[in-house]
Formats: structure tokens, C-alpha cells, sequence
């Protein structure tokens, strides 16, 4: 792991598709695994990122910068 604190929302990542239609994408980063819960939008945030299990920060809009896996 390293010391640095990324920016959660800014790291490109490449995504793989989940079969859990909760949490539908996740990637390794950094030795951490990240995970997207889809939330019940539009009540809630569209996303939430997980790292390692915990929440981190939520989201509509997905990143520019994240590749996401086709559907």
C-alpha cells in the first residue's frame, strides 16, 4: 500500500463488470479493492465507492477519466 492519498473520484482505473447488480463494477488499486454500489437513485447518490468495504465517497456523474466496462 502506499502512503499517498489518492483521489478517489480522479484515479483512472479500468472497471471490470460485476455479476452483483448491487455492486455492479470493481478494480484493484494500490493493493486496496474498490468497489461501486448502485444506490437507489434518484433518492440516494447514484454511486458509492467502496475501499476495502468502506464507504468512501458518492457520486452521480461517472468520471471522465474511468473506463468503464461496456454493458
Amino acid at each position: 500500500m502506499t502512503s499517498r492519498v489518492p483521489n478517489y473520484l480522479e484515479e483512472k482505473l479500468v472497471w471490470r463488470r460485476s455479476d452483483d447488480p448491487h455492486y455492479r463494477y470493481d478494480a484493484d488499486f494500490d493493493g486496496e479493492r474498490w468497489v461501486l454500489r448502485v444506490n437507489d437513485f434518484p433518492d440516494d447518490h447514484l454511486y458509492t465507492l467502496l475501499v476495502d468495504h468502506v464507504e468512501v465517497t458518492s457520486f452521480d456523474d461517472w468520471p471522465e477519466q474511468r473506463k468503464r466496462p461496456s454493458d
